[in-house]
C-alpha cells in the first residue's frame, strides 16, 4: 500500500471503494473519477470510454466504504 501525506487543513473525504477484477478503486464521485486504490496516481475519469464501461461492469458487485480522519497534526501519513 501507498503511503500518502495529508496536509493540515485538508477535508478528508469518505469515499466508497468498489472491486473490479480483483482490483480497488476509491471512487470519486465529486471529482468523477477512479483511483486505484494501491495506486493513487492510477486516475481513470467516469466520463472515459474506459470509465463507463468499469461503471457498468461494477453495477451489481462489491462495494464497501472507508473512512479518514481529520489530521490533528501539521502532517499525518495515511
Amino acid at each position: 500500500m501507498s503511503v500518502r501525506k495529508v496536509e493540515k487543513g485538508q477535508e478528508p473525504k469518505l469515499l466508497p471503494v468498489a472491486k473490479l477484477n480483483g482490483r480497488e478503486f476509491l471512487v470519486d464521485v465529486e471529482n468523477r473519477q477512479f483511483r486505484n486504490f494501491n495506486e493513487p496516481g492510477e486516475v481513470i475519469r467516469m466520463h472515459s470510454q474506459q470509465g463507463r464501461k468499469m461503471l457498468k461492469d461494477m453495477q451489481g458487485g462489491e462495494w464497501s466504504c472507508h473512512g479518514l480522519s481529520t489530521a490533528t497534526t501539521d502532517e499525518a501519513e495515511v
